[in-house]
């Protein structure tokens, strides 16, 4: 195939991106070989040699190596996507599947569980090797678990269970704030319990029997 169709499969592609969607050419070039019937190391070098040539045609900025996104012209200039949250997006979806999660300080603050607000945000991902940027305020962490679109809600209530002892915590009933969360999102308390035996440390399991469960052993007892 020419160099003008492999153009016109990547235009293709990165118009059906979102604005803040990161376009990887590992991606991109899978796209182009299940397009063409071609195997991937046969398309992978025009890829790269197309999507160069549309960054210098102003249709994609490149955020890093192998990493792009739309490039958005609006009445006041050209609209760039801020850098970080591209970033994290790779650590937390690839293309429409879950691989990840936000974890630590930043998911107690905004669950009201502490007041404090974190410089950093942690991300617990597959991709927990992915080197992080210069200049970013982002940790990576190693989930407990591989990380999908069924379990990632559970893992990161399970994750700030797990981190509620070591935080400022300043909330006035931590736990009651926890157990009207789970409920919120619908979460299923033996399923959650179950995770915590099979994933997470005993003390993770007590802890989280003792928050789920705690009023009905209270209430069973009395």
């Amino acid at each position: 195939m020419n160099n003008i169709g492999y153009r016109n499969l990547l235009i293709q592609y990165i118009d059906r991106q979102e604005p803040d969607q990161p376009i990887l050419t590992a991606q991109i070039t899978q796209y182009v070989a299940r397009e063409t019937g071609l195997d991937e190391a046969e398309v992978k070098k025009a890829v790269n040699v197309n999507m160069a040539r549309l960054e210098k045609a102003d249709r994609i900025i490149r955020i890093e190596k192998g990493v792009y996104c739309k490039k958005i012209k609006t009445a006041f200039g050209y609209y760039t996507p801020n850098k970080e949250t591209l970033f994290c997006r790779q650590l937390l979806y690839d293309e429409d599947d879950v691989i990840g999660y936000e974890t630590g300080l930043s998911v107690l603050n905004r669950l009201g569980l502490v007041s404090q607000i974190p410089k950093r945000k942690c991300i617990a991902t597959n991709r927990y090797t992915k080197r992080v940027p210069a200049g970013m305020q982002v940790e990576i962490k190693r989930p407990s678990v591989n990380v999908n679109r069924s379990n990632y809600r559970y893992l990161q209530i399970l994750d700030v269970i797990r981190d509620l002892d070591r935080a400022p915590v300043d909330a006035a009933k931590p736990e009651e704030l926890l157990k009207g969360t789970v409920k919120t999102l619908e979460l299923d308390t033996d399923v959650l319990i179950y995770m915590a035996r099979k994933f997470y440390n005993p003390r993770i399991l007590i802890k989280t029997i003792d928050i789920m469960l705690g009023g009905l052993y209270e209430t069973a007892q009395g």
